[in-house]
């Protein structure tokens, strides 16, 4: 059986769970050499802040909640 895989995409927003880690915005999707897919997200409270995650981080749900659009 195949597991459905949540799809990650431009414009959506995160939380890192903890204390204060901040909430971010999906800005690109990109895949590197190998085919993983990796998310560029900007921190919404410091638009300097940014940082590529792979696409599995985000979908953890140990390190990171989807927020509602």
């Amino acid at each position: 059986m195949r597991r459905r895989r949540a799809q990650v995409a431009e414009g959506q927003r995160y939380r890192r769970i903890g204390v204060g880690l901040g909430i971010w915005e999906v800005i690109a999707i990109q895949t590197d050499g190998v085919g993983k897919m990796h998310a560029r997200l900007r921190r919404e409270d410091d638009p300097s802040s940014v940082k590529t995650l792979a696409v599995s981080v985000l979908l953890d749900p140990r390190q990171f909640e989807p927020l509602p659009e």
